[in-house]
């Protein structure tokens, strides 16, 4: 049995130093390898410094060093050779290389004196592996890498420090100012910083970067000062962008990572924040860019604002103020014109007022959408805007009056003649700004005062196209608000279904056609509701058109208990056949003209006197009709007297020099005076105010005038009233006993159940 012999210290230690530490010097000074050391075929690979025999000695020598029993256990001996060692190195071979050099030259040097010291430190980890796995641990000291690290921070990079700092410095200025450098040397010695923070940003932060983001900000002050006196607003927000940009390259090249939303920020400070409100002032501000639709200078100045802190909250100003005082210029334009406008048709026809403010909404709606991502705080901006002039006062016709007919002109057939992709585009735009409207009530009553013309007199260009934009509305406002609109469709739908069961039921009655006095004759039936109120005028029909009223009556009648007809003569329409001039025609007119047509069957004249008793209409009425059978385009009749009205005294006969060209005539009825009833809008708003005072009186049961007035006008979705009629609607509902006023407390109301 042999016993493994001592090892003793200063034995181990010089062939540890002789056959270790000395052949490692050697190669980092000199690069030289011993022959016999065996190298990787692939050149890429780090140079093997010692054979594996060799490693195998040195590490065996220590490992016998530190497993012999105390006291020949040189654990804490080498522990503390291995520092001696490595410092002696660095001050005998590294600091004199370093010493008076300055900028690039301290740069590559120091570069290359930390990477030899990371091959020292390696190799040595590898020959004392035993030591730090054991004895390190077991006192707790610092581990052998860490100590190696340490070692050269302390006494090299804390000597060199601030000169490498500001060599970094300058470098990175060259590079701001377009020259080419050394990016990876600049990116070693960032990390070296790195390194030896060992695994912890603290040194990076506190020995370079808080040295390096005020210089930054120093710089790009100046540069933004600069810019601010040369440049114009577009020049200097691409110039801002271009430098934000070639910061955040400059992170990714060699900077560290965590260094990015700090030098971000410092850059945004700098260039954008500080001076924002200099910048927006220019000439070539925010009203430049607008004004001449620069759309890529416009996004590039949301893209930047939008980094600053509540950047965009005086641009989104400058926006709303832009576009106010552009749809302002237009409405004044609009108020100028009407007053020379003559005729309601000439002001209510005239689409090229709403077609512009389609145009700007569609042009600033391109630039929230393009420009500014469509940010909300900019699509509240141009909401905003448009609320203020759509709902100006513009004379005698309203906003809502000017919309509905410009709706109405697209879908008549007599409108423009549109394709079904421009029609519903026209419509889907007509919508959004309709969405702008205060009084969308008062469009919605004007909406189907024409919507009835144009299905009751057929003149609508496309069912489709009216359902599509009774859809959008029903998008935007609800279910309440076109429920009138959809049942006036509906009721169209329902009364072919009657129409056709009432032919069956005439082919089945023992007279067949000849219950029906003879004539073709159809019946619509609209549900009150639904439709707009007509005024009833009584005449006195025709034998025929008697008898066939009667026998729809019966027919209807019979079908339905719970209902009652009542006849709207005026909204009538009947086709007479005549023969004018030697020529046939047929004469498309409502029923009240039909009936004056009928008294001139054999040819002979008669006087106003004589027509208002035979068709007992109201003489206003009588020559309205008159008129448009002997005045306007079609002469259908000649008349006594002035050619331009009709007097009392006028007698009328058959034009026998009538001339046209077409067989079928539609003859216009007189025109109505109002397509709405102003004071069915103010009744509904009325009920519609109480609505909401018992609603939300019943919920809150107590409340003051001023909470109760703006909850009001928070639920009130299609009108704004105005406080005042509030007020009075609160009134009126103590007087009714829904609310009482608090004893003690004149302004607080309180709901009576």
């Amino acid at each position: 049995m042999s016993i493994a012999s001592i090892v003793p210290l200063e034995d181990g230690w010089e062939k540890i130093k002789n056959e270790g530490i000395k052949v490692l010097e050697e190669f980092l000074d000199t690069g030289h390898i011993r022959s016999a050391v065996p190298q990787h075929q692939d050149p890429s690979k780090p140079k093997n410094v010692f054979s594996k025999a060799n490693y195998a000695e040195l590490y065996t020598t220590v490992y016998n060093m530190c497993t012999q029993r105390t006291p020949n256990n040189w654990s804490e001996h080498l522990y503390r050779r291995y520092g001696e060692a490595m410092s002696d190195y660095v001050q005998r071979q590294v600091l004199p290389a370093l010493k008076d050099k300055t900028d690039i030259q301290l740069m590559k040097e120091l570069l290359h004196r930390w990477s030899n010291h990371k091959i020292y430190v390696k190799w040595m980890d590898r020959f004392f592996t035993y030591l730090d796995r054991y004895y390190v641990k077991l006192q707790s000291v610092e581990p052998l890498h860490n100590r190696g690290y340490s070692i050269f921070n302390q006494q090299v990079f804390q000597v060199v420090i601030k000169d490498t700092r500001a060599a970094l410095l300058k470098i990175i200025n060259q590079e701001r100012q377009g020259e080419h450098i050394d990016q990876d040397l600049v990116k070693g010695v960032i990390e070296i910083f790195i390194d030896l923070g060992l695994n912890s940003p603290n040194l990076y932060n506190t020995e370079f970067e808080e040295a390096f983001l005020p210089a930054t900000s120093s710089y790009f002050v100046r540069q933004a000062s600069g810019w601010l006196s040369e440049d114009s607003f577009p020049e200097y927000l691409r110039k801002a962008e271009a430098a934000l940009q070639a910061e955040e390259q400059r992170c990714y090249n060699y900077l560290n990572r965590t260094t990015l939303p700090k030098l971000k920020n410092v850059v945004i400070q700098a260039v954008l924040s500080n001076p924002q409100s200099q910048l927006l002032e220019k000439e070539t501000g925010v009203v430049y860019l607008l004004d001449n639709d620069k759309r890529e200078d416009l996004a590039r100045m949301h893209r930047m604002f939008s980094l600053v802190e509540d950047g965009l909250a005086p641009i989104a100003h400058s926006f709303r103020q832009y576009v106010t005082d552009r749809g302002n210029q237009i409405v004044d334009e609009r108020v100028e014109q009407q007053r020379q406008v003559s005729s309601k048709a000439e002001a209510l026809n005239d689409p090229a007022f709403i077609q512009t403010l389609l145009e700007l909404h569609d042009r600033f709606k391109g630039i929230v959408n393009e420009c500014f991502s469509q940010d909300s705080r900019f699509q509240k901006s141009l909401k905003e805007a448009f609320e203020v002039f759509v709902n100006r006062d513009i004379g005698k016709f309203s906003f809502a009056a000017l919309m509905s007919s410009f709706c109405d002109r697209i879908l008549k057939k007599s409108g423009e003649r549109l394709s079904d992709e421009q029609v519903e585009n026209l419509l889907t735009k007509m919508v959004e700004l309709f969405s702008f409207l205060s009084d969308k009530d008062l469009f919605a009553e004007i909406y189907r005062n024409q919507l009835s013309k144009r299905l009751l007199y057929e003149t609508s260009a496309s069912e489709d196209a009216e359902k599509s934009m009774i859809a959008k509305l029903k998008m935007k406002c609800g279910a309440q608000f076109t429920s009138k609109l959809e049942g006036m469709l509906t009721d169209l739908s329902l009364a072919l279904d009657t129409q056709k069961d009432f032919k069956d039921h005439c082919e089945q009655l023992p007279e067949g056609k000849g219950a029906l006095g003879n004539i073709d004759f159809n019946v619509t039936v609209l549900t009150t509701g639904f439709w707009p109120s007509y005024q009833v005028q009584e005449a006195s029909l025709c034998p025929e058109m008697q008898k066939a009223i009667q026998v729809f009556s019966n027919y209807y009648n019979g079908k339905t208990q719970h209902r009652r007809l009542q006849w709207i003569h005026h909204l009538g329409q009947a086709t007479i056949a005549a023969k004018l001039n030697g020529r046939r025609h047929d004469l498309i007119v409502n029923s009240y003209q039909a009936l004056i047509l009928l008294l001139f069957t054999r040819d002979e004249g008669h006087n106003l006197s004589f027509i208002q008793n035979s068709t007992g209409l109201e003489p206003s009425m009588c020559k309205k009709l008159l008129a448009t059978l002997s005045i306007a385009k079609f002469k259908i009749l000649t008349k006594t007297g002035d050619a331009k009205t009709i007097e009392d005294d006028a007698t009328f006969t058959p034009n026998d020099g009538f001339v046209c060209q077409h067989r079928k005539i539609k003859i216009p009825p007189p025109v109505t005076e109002e397509t709405h009833n102003k004071e069915r809008v103010e009744e509904d708003r009325s009920i519609a105010i109480e609505a909401a005072i018992v609603r939300i009186m019943k919920m809150r049961k107590t409340l003051n005038h001023q909470q109760l007035v703006t909850e009001v006008l928070t639920q009130l979705a299609f009108f704004k009233p105005n406080p005042k009629l509030v007020k009075q609607r609160i009134e009126h509902l103590i007087e009714r006993e829904y609310l009482e006023r608090d004893k003690d407390q004149a302004s607080k109301y309180r709901y009576l159940a």
